[in-house]
């Protein structure tokens, strides 16, 4: 079985993803960046990038991370609780220890692109 049928193909990853998405936006520590943004964008462009990740035949229709979240100024520190929440939604979904420390290992990869000073945990 492959991982992508594990996470019960491609409506399951769009399944958990939706779930890690209503947790980020309900979030007391990071659901301020959410305020106003429409989720089922957000749940399709992050189903996108984790369906790439599992092998699937899709592609990303987002605009570039970079350019989508730098202005932003997230810091390190949001990014980190972002990847608790995965990894705490993905347990809770029952998806396989070794699953989620892959798709958290691929989501740590892009945290270059998304925030705007890596070496600071909030604003000062």
């Amino acid at each position: 079985m492959t991982a992508l049928e594990q996470l019960g193909g491609e409506e399951g990853v769009r399944a958990h993803v939706a779930a890690f998405v209503a947790r980020v936006f309900a979030d007391p520590i990071i659901g301020f960046w959410f305020e106003g943004r429409d989720a089922g964008r957000i749940v399709q462009h992050e189903s996108e990038h984790a369906l790439l990740l599992w092998g699937a035949d899709v592609v990303y229709t987002g605009r570039p991370l970079g350019t989508a979240h730098k202005p932003l100024g997230i810091h390190a520190g949001h990014f980190r609780r972002r990847l608790a929440i995965l990894r705490t939604v993905l347990r809770e979904r029952g998806v396989d220890d070794a699953l989620i420390d892959r798709w958290v290992r691929h989501d740590e990869r892009m945290m270059g692109a998304i925030v705007a000073n890596p070496g600071e945990d909030c604003a000062g």
